[in-house]
């Protein structure tokens, strides 16, 4: 509660820098916090599962995290995770 006034964005990235779900954040109860504040700014994910690039380089990706996924699903999934976040 004491956050509400100053939240000006809220990021769903995960510490592993894999996409929601394959980590241990409990984002029901995530969610549930931030519509009990009546959050209402902007919610980003930034999902880094290649090095390589020049954001590769800059953030030091230094290994492949993508092997085995569907990237383009996997974006589909966490926009659709994105979207329904707050709801």
């Amino acid at each position: 509660m004491q956050a509400r006034n100053k939240l000006g964005h809220f990021h769903i990235g995960k510490n592993n820098r894999m996409p929601p779900g394959y980590g241990h954040i409990p984002w029901t109860e995530v969610g549930s916090a931030l519509r009990k504040i009546n959050y209402q700014g902007y919610v980003v994910m930034e999902q880094f599962l290649m090095p390589g690039g020049q954001i590769g380089r800059d953030i030091k990706v230094f290994r492949d995290l993508s092997s085995g996924f569907n990237l383009d699903e996997e974006a589909r999934k966490a926009l659709i995770f994105a979207c329904g976040f707050l709801k």
